[in-house]
């Protein structure tokens, strides 16, 4: 039997890996494979970067566009008047929006990063299939594939 499951590159993994090999499968029956998060040959920052940007611009617009409105409204009761408060308003909600799409995309890229995935693959006898399954499950695979082995 050949079981597959992935995991997040946790403590959980290492729990995992050490569990089954408790369960006296050695290492030569075990393979465990970190998969790379992006394709090495078509990696290019500058889509993600315009992307990134474009993104904070459509933000920063509708952000400005619900700040005039009220900026507006509330420019009948002030001196200045309807126009300049909506513009006002218009220029601190267009940063307003940009500045929070910002922060949000850099701390949404860094959660990103490390979240790597690993593949741990496991040729077993079938009466160890289900044990080996139990112990994926209970270290928080994220999936759990189960095939039989080609006889060779």
């Amino acid at each position: 039997m050949i079981i597959i499951g992935t995991f997040k590159h946790s403590i959980e993994l290492e729990h995992a890996l050490t569990k089954l090999e408790s369960l006296g499968l050695s290492k030569e029956r075990l393979l465990v494979v970190c998969m790379d998060k992006e394709s090495k040959t078509f990696q290019s920052d500058k889509p993600n970067k315009e992307s990134s940007l474009s993104t904070g611009i459509e933000i920063g617009l509708a952000f400005a566009t619900g700040l005039s409105v009220i900026g507006t409204s509330l420019g009948f009761i002030w001196i200045w008047g309807p126009v300049i408060w909506g513009l006002i308003f218009a220029f601190i909600g267009f940063f307003l929006g940009f500045g929070i799409n910002a922060v949000f995309a850099k701390k949404h890229q860094e959660h990103n990063r490390h979240k790597a995935e690993v593949t741990v693959i496991v040729q077993c006898q079938a009466a160890q299939a289900d044990e080996v399954q139990q112990v994926m499950w209970t270290n928080r695979a994220l999936t759990v594939g189960l095939t039989q082995a080609s006889p060779e």
